[in-house]
């Protein structure tokens, strides 16, 4: 019996032409075309449907939101075994995270790959990856590991997977946490399964989150712009074990008390944060005046989860906010 898989295209330099001027156009080529310049096992029935074509930075959170309910529509229609979807790199990583955050896949595997190199570029990594994404979702290693990134000849959970090159094709890594498998020559090896957190159903639109970035001597010019701007939620991207200058300190205070929860992570690599200190914008402080220290996540991440927290009517109390995280206090 043949495996189906539905190959979701979005954009990005896995599908990009060249322009007259000599760069590139980002989600010029369709999926079909990608596809057709594979050569897959003959028991793999490959359809591709087009989403949108975009260059990853211009995807909006509404885009991801059609993402998700087009992989809803394939497996309510029963008859794929995995989805792929093809993306830009810029954003690849926040993509796979809000599916991981908010689909319950467990009998389709659900794969996001792209590509470094244009197709059309000597050396591109554009039809391994999407080879190797394909081969991934049509295996049955796959299923209930949440969402996976397939990338140069590597599996990754979305959970910890990170854009760490610009340009070279080892583009993702997962620091401190590792990768899932590896695929060699169409061989699919699995060494570890994720922990997944909750699964976060959305019921309207995703909310405005910001990340507001901490580095030294950091004005909180760029926090109270957000509270102004009517954010609905905030995410500190912040030093060490969770520490911000302590003049942000009564911003923090002001956004909690207008109702804008408040998440602090660390934009360390890898590494929990802790209230390991007592000091003006220390995690202790800023704890006790109601925001919460999130392990695990990038900022980016937790970004991703706190929108889809809210838009599945959570509560911003500090034990709904945890729960929401998966972790406790």
């Amino acid at each position: 019996m043949r495996k189906k898989v539905v190959v979701l295209s979005t954009g990005g330099t896995i599908a990009s032409a060249p322009a007259e001027g000599g760069r590139n156009v980002s989600g010029a080529l369709q999926g079909a075309e990608l596809v057709s310049k594979i050569e897959l096992h003959a028991d793999i029935e490959v359809e591709v449907r087009s989403v949108f074509q975009k260059p990853s930075n211009a995807i909006t959170l509404a885009d991801v939101a059609a993402l998700r309910e087009a992989c809803l529509g394939i497996i309510a229609e029963g008859q794929a075994c995995g989805i792929v979807i093809t993306h830009g790199t810029d954003t690849l990583e926040d993509t796979a995270y809000y599916l991981e955050s908010s689909l319950d896949a467990a009998n389709v595997a659900i794969v996001v790959t792209g590509s470094q190199r244009v197709p059309h570029a000597m050396g591109t990594d554009a039809y391994v990856n999407l080879k190797n994404a394909i081969l991934t979702a049509a295996s049955e290693q796959a299923r209930g590991l949440g969402v996976l990134v397939v990338f140069n000849e590597t599996i990754f959970s979305a959970c910890f997977v990170r854009k760490v090159s610009s340009y070279q094709l080892n583009g993702f890594d997962a620091p401190g946490y590792g990768f899932l498998g590896l695929i060699d020559n169409g061989a699919i090896t699995l060494y570890q399964k994720p922990i997944r957190l909750p699964v976060l159903t959305p019921s309207g639109a995703v909310p405005a989150v910001d990340i507001i970035p901490v580095y030294l001597d950091a004005r909180p010019v760029l926090l109270e712009a957000a509270i102004s701007g009517g954010a609905k939620g905030i995410v500190i991207d912040a030093v060490g074990r969770g520490h911000v200058p302590p003049t942000w300190v009564p911003s923090i205070e002001r956004a909690i008390e207008q109702g804008v929860p408040v998440i602090v992570c660390s934009s360390t690599l890898h590494g929990p944060v802790f209230q390991a200190y007592e000091f003006a914008g220390s995690l202790h402080n800023l704890e006790t005046a109601g925001a919460v220290g999130i392990s695990g996540l990038s900022a980016r991440k937790a970004r991703i989860r706190l929108a889809l927290a809210l838009a599945a009517g959570n509560r911003t109390d500090r034990a709904s906010l945890l729960s929401a995280f998966g972790a406790t206090a």
